[in-house]
């Protein structure tokens, strides 16, 4: 009886504690769904294949501690724009990075080279133990 005499005494309801819980939750289920393990397994394809690519090249190098070689030259990753400011857009960007290697620095090379306009990029790998025995 008492909320039907709120409501037609124009007081209405409070909507600012539902709000609040509103907003606890979502923050809830935000913070909890990045926690959550992957739910799929993924196996990474082995190269089978080499490709022979003519262009001329930058040969990117990064070890598993994250230093960066171009053409054997160590260089800070500050200085990666730079470097390729400038290139021949029909350069190839070859990227060696060690297995150890977080994606994240693959990704920031690939991004350096991007945004100097190199869109011929590559990553190098091994062949795979169905690239040995493919010619038997």
């Amino acid at each position: 009886m008492r909320v039907s005499q709120m409501l037609e005494s124009g007081g209405g309801l409070p909507f600012a504690p539902m709000l609040d819980v509103i907003f606890l939750l979502l923050i809830f289920f935000m913070l909890i769904t990045r926690y959550l393990p992957p739910s799929l397994s993924v196996t990474l394809p082995e190269a089978s294949s080499a490709a022979v690519d003519d262009r001329p090249s930058v040969m990117i190098s990064i070890d598993e501690d994250g230093m960066l070689a171009v053409d054997g030259v160590e260089y800070q990753w500050e200085a990666l724009p730079r470097l390729f400011a400038g290139s021949d857009p029909e350069t190839s960007v070859r990227i060696a990075a060690d297995r150890g290697t977080d994606y994240e620095l693959v990704v920031r090379a690939m991004d350096a080279a991007g945004q100097a306009g190199l869109t011929h990029i590559a990553l190098e790998t091994e062949p795979g133990a169905h690239a040995a025995g493919a010619g038997n």
